[in-house]
This record gives C-alpha cells, sequence and structure tokens, in this order.
C-alpha cells in the first residue's frame, strides 16, 4: 500500500507527535511507520473516538472502546445517573448550596464599598472615525452581580432547606446518628468489660470517651 497525500484525510507526518489528538492514530500498512492522519472513528458508527475503519475501528472490540471512551466523556461533561434516596438528595443540595453561600460570602465581603452599589452595566464598541471613537463605558447606581448572586443563593438556600426539614430530612438524620451513637456505647461498655477495669479506672475511661466523642463531633476539646 503507497501514501497518498492527495486522498482527504491523509497526512504525511512521519510519527505520533504530529498527529492531533483527535486522529486515528492507527499505523499505516505503507511500511514507512506512520500513523494515519483520518479523523477518529472516520467511516464508523463512532465518529468523533477510536480507530477510523481502515484500522480495526469497525471491529467488535474497538467498537466497545470507543463506547467506554464516549461513556467516559459523557461522566466527565454531563455525569451519569445515580440511585440517590430523594431526602439524601435533598440533604446533599443543603449542603452544596451552603457552600456556595458561603463563597459567595466571601466574595462580596472583599468588594469595595462603591462597587456594592455602583458600577459598569453596559460597553459598547464604537467604530473609531474623526471625531472619536473606542469604548463606551456606561455606570450606574445598581447592585453588584456578586450581590445579585449572593442573594439567590441564600434564598435557594433557605427553599431547599425548608424542603429538606419538610420531608422529615433533619429527623432521619438525627435517628441515624442516634443509631452511630448508640452503637459506640455498645463497643466501649465492650472494651471496658474487656479490659476488667475497676469502677474508677472505668469512670474516668468512659468521661475520656465522651470528651473525645464530642471534640471529634466539633464540640468543646
Amino acid at each position: 500500500m503507497t501514501s497518498d497525500s492527495s486522498e482527504p484525510g491523509r497526512d504525511t507526518a512521519p510519527d505520533l507527535e504530529d498527529c492531533e489528538k483527535n486522529h486515528c492514530h492507527g499505523r499505516r500498512r505503507d511500511g514507512s511507520g506512520k500513523v494515519c492522519h483520518r479523523p477518529a472513528g472516520w467511516g464508523t458508527d463512532h465518529a468523533g473516538t477510536g480507530r477510523c475503519k481502515l484500522h480495526g475501528g469497525s471491529t467488535v472490540s474497538h467498537r466497545r472502546a470507543a463506547q467506554v471512551e464516549e461513556a467516559r466523556a459523557a461522566v466527565v461533561t454531563y455525569g451519569l445517573p445515580r440511585e440517590v434516596d430523594p431526602g439524601q438528595a435533598l440533604l446533599e443540595e443543603v449542603h452544596r448550596t451552603a457552600g456556595h453561600v458561603a463563597w459567595l460570602a466571601s466574595v462580596v465581603a472583599d468588594l469595595e464599598r462603591e462597587e456594592v452599589v455602583w458600577g459598569v452595566v453596559e460597553e459598547v464598541d464604537k467604530p473609531f472615525t474623526e471625531s472619536g471613537g473606542g469604548t463606551e463605558t456606561k455606570r450606574r447606581a445598581v447592585p453588584s452581580a456578586w450581590i445579585t448572586l449572593y442573594q439567590s443563593e441564600r434564598q435557594h438556600l433557605a427553599r431547599v432547606s425548608k424542603a429538606a426539614i419538610d420531608a422529615g430530612v433533619s429527623e432521619r438524620v438525627v435517628a441515624v446518628y442516634e443509631q452511630i451513637a448508640g452503637s459506640y456505647v455498645t463497643v466501649l461498655e465492650r472494651v471496658l468489660d474487656a479490659l476488667d477495669l475497676n469502677a474508677a479506672q472505668r469512670a474516668q475511661a468512659a468521661e475520656v470517651a465522651q470528651r473525645e466523642l464530642r471534640a471529634l463531633a466539633g464540640g468543646a476539646a
């Protein structure tokens, strides 16, 4: 098989370094050691991904590999559906939105006083003429876009928090933590029994354990 530089999609670059990422990359059969520069997936049902049809792109293994790659790209871009309890989804949204609010609050706190209610509202590019030209900037006393976003996220946080409370999410979270706490108590009692401590040592160990658990939960150190 000989090289034909006039063939559409064909290039004569000597190696992979000269080949674009969205090319086939299959080794050509003319003995030159060059790679195929046709678009990835050219002539197959997975255009844009994997080998072209002349370099194995239509085989079962290459089609399967291309499907996996396309799925991986979809996950990066959109994320695949996942099973989630509605209550857990609400709780996740509360946490996520609380993070947004905290970040936006820090941005708003860094605004200069005049930026809070005064800023650029429009910029118009005008062609240069003998009488002038360039960018015309209009300013007006309006709330900063950051403040608008901050207020919007705060309102959203209030809505999803209320929805979570109405759905009983908070009660379920408390119940889970109570169950975990009960398990801790059971394990601690078994440990103390196994150590065969006297009454004073047992009381001291329980006190230390409670203090450490409060610290772990964000309470007093």
